[in-house]
């Protein structure tokens, strides 16, 4: 992965142990298609205080595969259950809140996870999206960390029915080619200082839902 591990051994250890629980390679991009950015929504609305705007990186076209190859990689299935975590899980959706707990215990570093909120589009307000801040987004190490958090998305679109992920202006389904966002005038908007994941939902839990990092167990009938 190319990081170093975090002051959180344990944590690190099981991240690393729950990852043989990952399938990757479900995403595949386009190396020939020019992306264009024309009908992406941007996914999370600008602050009231515009923050200083990053200057556009945009990759070539293949990056989702890119991101995807950063992910953890699958060996076997290590069926870690996943506890609940940094996220607020209130208005989440139950496929929602499944990334979420997979992200936290892969990630420790990670502090802040957004979820439910009020927002012109239907993500947020849905509990269909979360927003995974990543600290120090502007060094190395933090786009470093963003690359592995989407690439863990969309290596594993199918299983968690994510529909798209959006970092650093990339727009990436979560299967087929990535396409690129129009620049929103600063950091949140355009996506530089967290990775936004939206999934198809899976419809609200119920509070007796088991998340294991390979599978979901929803609740029992009554």
């Amino acid at each position: 992965m190319g990081r170093t591990m975090s002051a959180n051994g344990m944590g690190r250890w099981l991240a690393l142990a729950a990852s043989l629980a990952l399938s990757a390679g479900m995403v595949y991009a386009s190396d020939t298609e020019t992306p264009g950015g024309a009908d992406t929504p941007p996914a999370a609305a600008a602050p009231s205080t515009p923050a200083q705007a990053a200057p556009p990186q945009i990759a070539r076209p293949a990056e989702a595969e890119l991101l995807a190859a950063s992910a953890p990689v699958a060996a076997q299935d290590f069926n870690v259950e996943l506890p609940e975590g940094i996220a607020p899980e209130g208005g989440l959706q139950v496929k929602t809140i499944w990334v979420a707990r997979a992200i936290n215990v892969m990630f420790p570093e990670v502090t802040t996870i957004g979820g439910y909120r009020q927002d012109p589009l239907r993500w947020h307000p849905n509990g269909l999206a979360i927003d995974v801040m990543i600290p120090d987004h502007g060094t190395d190490e933090g786009i470093e960390l963003g690359n592995q958090i989407a690439g863990l998305a969309l290596a594993n679109a199918r299983r968690w029915g994510v529909l798209h992920v959006i970092w650093r202006q990339g727009f990436y389904p979560g299967i087929g080619a990535p396409s690129w966002t129009a620049d929103y005038g600063n950091e949140t908007a355009n996506h530089y200082d967290h990775v936004h994941i939206a999934t198809n939902g899976g419809g609200y839990p119920t509070g007796r839902e088991t998340y294991f990092l390979g599978s979901m167990r929803p609740a029992p009938p009554a």
